[in-house]
């Protein structure tokens, strides 16, 4: 009966160390609230949305106030960040982001732009 309970307890350890390790590959994964702090036009709100297809990610920027989408052009994945390529405003832009804690990030637009997000949950 102990060698029963002690091989249960390795598969369900098992099971979940691998369902955190998928978590962990597909963090970004999602919708986020995101803000772009003291740009020329002020503070900007967006919502990201990213999806993992085919297994690249892929995404698109919703401005919050007009609606307006911006479609991620490429996205590069590091091993603890990952970085957003997009035209806007007339130039080609770069966004990079990186975790702060479960549902946070952090990041800069250009290098120049302090950037925060959190994740949309429902």
């Amino acid at each position: 009966m102990k060698k029963i309970t002690l091989i249960c307890l390795l598969l369900l350890f098992g099971v979940s160390a691998h369902s955190l390790a998928l978590q962990s590959d597909d963090f970004f994964v999602g919708q986020w609230d995101v803000e772009v702090k003291d740009t020329p036009n002020g503070t900007v709100k967006v919502v990201l949305s990213l999806e993992r297809v085919d297994g690249k990610l892929s995404g698109k920027f919703v401005d919050a106030t007009t609606g307006r989408e911006t479609k991620i052009s490429q996205i590069n994945e590091q091993e603890k960040s990952i970085t957003l390529y997009f035209f806007a405003e007339g130039y080609d832009l770069y966004l990079t982001l990186k975790p702060e804690s479960e549902d946070q990030v952090s990041g800069s637009l250009a290098d120049s732009f302090m950037v925060s997000g959190q994740r949309i949950k429902g």
